[in-house]
């Protein structure tokens, strides 16, 4: 089984390699759960910077779904007799300073507005690729009930997509390039 370091930060890191798909799925959720917890800081100050109300809405409502991913992640980890505990990823650290970048650097607010749906686009794709493979591999050790969990929240992150999209084509794009004539 691959082991964590304790490095002093809570933040451990890989002693040596997972030997097989079920210490991957744990590795996954591990960093699932990572992603999960960066978004609950992160999520408010998206819909605090967040001017166009649907959007700021958006951010709230995916605010309360992240937390509930996260308790399903906690009960998949246990489910799989594993700790919980995150594996630090620094995927989802860029895409927040991106996101942050928004906030602190447009003033402009439709463009900002458009801008920090691109941004939270990009941390849903990153989300459902992760629960994605993390379902897969869940399903071929036949985990049932763990793939139960991951597809839930599948579901969830592909309906935000949808959403952002949706409000992006619809809202605020068209804002923004109104307001650039």
């Amino acid at each position: 089984m691959a082991t964590k370091i304790n490095n002093g930060n809570g933040n451990g890191k890989l002693n040596n390699r997972p030997t097989d798909l079920r210490e991957l799925l744990i590795l996954k959720l591990e960093s699932l759960y990572d992603i999960e917890q960066e978004l609950i800081k992160a999520l408010p100050k998206m819909a605090k910077g967040a001017t166009h109300p649907e959007l700021n809405a958006a951010f709230n409502e995916h605010l309360k779904q992240t937390k509930e991913h996260a308790k399903r992640l906690e009960h998949g980890l246990k489910l799989l007799g594993a700790k919980v505990s995150k594996l630090k990823t620094e995927g989802i650290r860029g895409i927040i300073k991106d996101g942050e970048w928004i906030i602190h650097t447009i003033k402009d607010e439709d463009a900002r507005d458009a801008s920090l749906v691109a941004a939270a686009q990009y941390a849903e794709h990153y989300e459902i690729a992760g629960y994605d493979a993390a379902k897969k591999w869940a399903d071929i050790l036949g985990l049932n009930e763990v793939k139960d969990l991951l597809s839930e929240t599948l579901k969830e992150e592909e309906e935000t997509s949808k959403k952002l999209e949706g409000l992006a084509k619809s809202e605020i794009n068209s804002h923004v390039a109104i307001s650039s004539i």
